[in-house]
């Protein structure tokens, strides 16, 4: 499927921009906005999804009419977890390919899916309100930094002159990710095109030459008469309730009904609370989801009429939000919220301190994670009511370094950062719980007692430490060591013994190190150095001591 993703985003890409100019006879004003978050790592047949989009934007810049301006914005490229990582990489203006390329080449996926915010600082870059503009979103994800698009996308056609937005949807395999897109484009009199397979992208380009057209500002094609449909649809939250943001776009798919009144294969798909679509006569089995609410049921369709649907969700919101302790608001956005179904099985996942789902009414429970830390609650979920829900972790911080000795330095580089349980094994171990190796370590605990250790080389120390709910406990561990630098000359393998013999007069091997040199990190004491040459043979012996914070 690859050459075709290639070939099909450069021809929607190329006709949703290359009419502009055309009919306008004036250069036309785009802003490329590329998606760099985390999901663009994914492969297609072996390939990243950044690396086919690189690509194709490289084949849009062999092209281009050098009538128009191009600008580049790109969000995900720079650091995880940051709503804030949008970059107006190239402002608006004449074409230098390398230096677009440039930076194009130079995205390196990472973060978040912030797209909504994305179009609003590309459609501010053009200088919207002033004049006409084009936007050209290519994502592969849901918006995952809480703005609405179809109330942004609404309000930016509102102020602005002449605004579109044409979005590509780059392998979803998310209804509401499908749905955001369209309501982008669809605000604005873009167009919206979804790739998912071979077939589906052959037919995607034929709609999209054709609703393109040579307009400046393509229109939506004038919406035909009920008559022209066979199915329209209108959905709600509850028999009394409308849907409402950020559940505006659910999904309709239509499967044909098999004799044993199964679904089979899919004949369409539609998105939004109000639907038609054209299904040849027979029999069907809809699906309506929304968030992470459903609704199975058959639908009948005959020649000559129009089906009409009114299909409610019998839903509910429940708007969920953490806490360390009873009185300290969570805010990590590794935060993970999991809705089990009664029999534990997970039904939705998302992410952030705050979450916010849409369920079908019955009982649930959500089930809070930070780091190793986890708690649920019970949820009751009635249709057509919302309701907020605290969940408490009961969980704190434990920030944890390590020096050298009493009076320092730290230990910069090299380390490598244990949690263990408090509490020991009827074996004395301590149970491992996680392990990081940075200088300054952090993690998010359940409040309890545990054993923090540190290692750099051969070097070892450990230090109970408490964690406490809504605290951040700073845990700084004395290795009680010293950096050994040993040269010698013309040696094959240095071997390294502790100083003390034991009652044999033998001494413990502490380490067996090839070549010449030794530069690392030894528990302070006293030590037995033997250099040897390639064979093993001694060539030289030498006792020292090593202290803590210095350099022996």
């Amino acid at each position: 499927m690859k050459p075709a993703i290639i070939a099909f985003l450069f021809a929607v890409v190329s006709l949703a921009m290359a009419p502009l100019a055309r009919a306008e006879g004036d250069g036309a004003r785009v802003i490329l906005i590329l998606d760099a978050s985390g999901s663009m790592r994914a492969k297609i047949n072996g390939k990243a999804k950044i690396d086919i989009a690189k690509e194709v934007v490289g084949k849009i810049i062999s092209t281009w009419n050098p009538a128009d301006e191009l600008g580049l914005v790109a969000y995900g490229h720079r650091e995880k977890g940051s709503c804030e990582d949008i970059e107006v990489l190239r402002q608006p203006g004449k074409l230098d390919a390398q230096s677009y390329m440039d930076a194009v080449n130079k995205l390196s996926p990472k973060g978040k899916t912030p797209m909504t915010a994305a179009v609003r600082m590309a459609a501010e870059a053009l200088q919207y309100t002033e004049q006409k503009a084009t936007i050209i979103l290519v994502s592969d994800g849901i918006e995952t930094c809480g703005l609405d698009p179809c109330a942004v996308a609404e309000e930016l056609a509102k102020s602005g002159v002449g605004l579109v937005v044409h979005t590509v949807g780059f392998g979803l395999d998310d209804k509401a990710a499908a749905g955001q897109l369209k309501c982008l484009a669809d605000k604005t009199g873009g167009i919206s095109i979804i790739a998912e397979n071979a077939e589906e992208l052959e037919k995607a380009l034929a709609k999209t030459v054709k609703v393109a057209g040579t307009q400046p500002t393509p229109a939506p094609p004038p919406e035909p008469a009920d008559t022209a449909f066979t199915v329209a649809g209108h959905v709600r939250m509850s028999t009394d309730t409308e849907l409402h943001e950020p559940f505006l776009s659910p999904s309709w798919e239509f499967k044909h009904a098999q004799d044993d009144g199964t679904p089979g294969e899919s004949a369409a798909t539609e998105y939004g609370t109000d639907v038609k679509s054209k299904l040849e006569p027979g029999n069907y089995i809809a699906t309506v989801t929304s968030d992470a609410a459903a609704i199975n049921f058959p639908v009948s369709i005959e020649a000559g009429k129009t089906a009409k649907l009114a299909p409610s969700l019998e839903a509910g919101v429940v708007n969920l939000s953490g806490k360390l302790d009873a009185n300290t608001p969570a805010e990590s956005d590794t935060m993970t919220w999991e809705i089990l179904l009664p029999n534990g099985s997970v039904l939705a996942t998302k992410y952030g301190p705050k979450s916010q789902f849409m369920l079908n009414a019955g009982n649930y429970s959500a089930r809070l994670s930070l780091g190793i830390a986890q708690a649920e609650q019970a949820i009751a979920i009635a249709a057509g009511k919302s309701q907020d829900v605290s969940v408490i972790l009961g969980a704190g911080k434990a920030e944890v370094s390590a020096v050298y000795s009493a009076t320092g330095p730290g230990v910069e580089k090299g380390i490598t950062i244990e949690v263990r349980r408090g509490e020991a094994d009827a074996d004395g171990s301590h149970p491992w719980i996680a392990t990081l190796y940075d200088p300054l370590s952090r993690f998010d605990l359940p409040a309890g007692k545990y054993l923090f250790t540190a290692a750099s080389d051969y070097a070892t120390a450990a230090l109970e430490g408490e964690i406490k709910a809504g605290q951040t406990s700073k845990i700084v561990i004395n290795i009680n060591a010293g950096y050994l630098d040993v040269k010698a000359p013309g040696a094959g393998q240095i071997v390294v013994f502790g100083g003390a013999k034991d009652i044999s007069g033998a001494r413990q091997q502490v380490t067996y190190e090839s070549g010449e040199e030794i530069n690392k990190v030894f528990a302070a004491g006293s030590y037995h150095l033997v250099a040897e040459d390639s064979n093993g043979n001694p060539l030289t012996e030498k006792d020292f001591e090593v202290k803590a914070g210095g350099r022996t």
